[in-house]
């Protein structure tokens, strides 16, 4: 086993069924479930099954909170280059008017950071979420350990030592799975795996993952109108990645073809920055299905696949080869009406104060 000693201190809650040891829980909320366990597969096959990373209530609401914040710096930005012009230029410079001006600068310092932040990352595309990838061959689970301060740690774990619980978040009705190794020895956890989605039902995660490595291919319940598979490495594409964010709301937004449809181009010109905030997830998170260590134990020739996922289109795989036209033109001019309109109602405000 690949170990690499994690600084992790999260308590276990409530204890779930063990691998091998007990005969597999039955579905509490199968439908729902399935449909949105099929929805984050990424890719499965009889070598492994990869998860797309998790996007949680909290980062959707920090999206949100980044992308108000970006208009109040916009019109922040305005009403400190009309203040700054009319005291320091029109009217006689008094020591009073700097306290106007000072209190703006701080304004845009506070509102700008959001900003800032969401540009950098962006640009620089660090890796802050999980992708996790059941090895069925090996009987192992590989993931990345994320640190702010250092590279994302490779770790490889053996399937049976995991033990599975449930937390219960503090203050909200959410449950998460968590998987955990311990020390035999001194009965501490050695390891965790937080996987943060407070939209599934964490029995029935387990279930599933248990299904997968333990039981064979006909017994895993995917629902091939959600699984749908994508390029191992899906970091060369952001707007790519975009369009599989849009799809993963299944509301007719796009495709397995990456068509441009009405509703999907609307939400482009419109919101588009949080499709574009999820799909840089998609882009930037560690993935552990390239590592050496996992591409070495695969022994799939790649040929009929008995997993109920469709195969990658061609059209997906010219998306993610930044090739497909249509991905390029949908977003392109998305972005452009959305920046055109999030621009001119900062103006409109203006105008309507002066």
């Amino acid at each position: 086993m690949i170990y690499n000693p994690p600084n992790n201190t999260h308590p276990i809650g409530k204890l779930l069924s063990k691998p091998y040891e007990e005969t597999i829980p039955a579905y509490r909320e199968k439908i729902p479930s399935i449909e949105k366990l099929s929805r984050d597969v990424h890719e499965v096959n009889p070598d492994y099954l990869l998860f797309h990373p998790i996007i949680n209530s909290y980062q959707l609401v920090g999206f949100l909170m980044a992308y108000a914040f970006s208009w109040l710096f916009g019109q922040g930005l305005f009403i400190f280059l009309v203040v700054s012009f009319s005291y320091l230029i029109i009217e006689e410079f008094e020591l009073l008017s700097l306290f106007p001006i000072g209190m703006l600068i701080l304004f845009l310092i506070v509102f700008g950071y959001a900003s800032y932040l969401v540009l950098k990352q962006l640009k620089n595309k660090k890796s802050y979420s999980n992708k996790l990838i059941l090895l069925k061959q090996t009987q192992q689970i590989a993931y990345y350990e994320h640190n702010r301060k250092q590279e994302p740690i490779f770790h490889l774990i053996n399937y049976k030592d995991i033990v599975a619980s449930v937390r219960h978040n503090k203050g909200v009705e959410f449950k998460a799975l968590n998987l955990h190794v311990i020390d035999p020895n001194t009965n501490q956890t050695i390891q965790n795996i937080n996987l943060e989605d407070m939209q599934l039902n964490p029995y029935d995660q387990w279930t599933f993952i248990r299904t997968y490595m333990e039981r064979p291919a006909d017994e895993l319940p995917l629902d091939p109108r959600y699984a749908h598979a994508c390029p191992t490495d899906i970091s060369t594409s952001l707007l790519a990645c975009a369009d599989i964010a849009q799809e993963k709301k299944n509301k007719g937004l796009t495709g397995l073809r990456h068509e441009v449809t009405i509703m999907g181009w609307l939400r482009a010109c419109t919101v588009s920055y949080l499709d574009l905030a999820e799909g840089n997830i998609y882009q930037s998170s560690a993935n552990p299905a390239l590592h050496p260590e996992v591409q070495r134990r695969l022994m799939w020739d790649g040929e009929n696949n008995p997993y109920n996922i469709l195969p990658v289109t061609a059209e997906r795989q010219a998306a993610f080869d930044n090739e497909n036209q249509t991905v390029k033109l949908k977003w392109y001019s998305g972005i452009a009406i959305n920046a055109t309109w999030f621009i001119g109602s900062i103006l409109f405000v203006m105008l309507v104060i002066a």
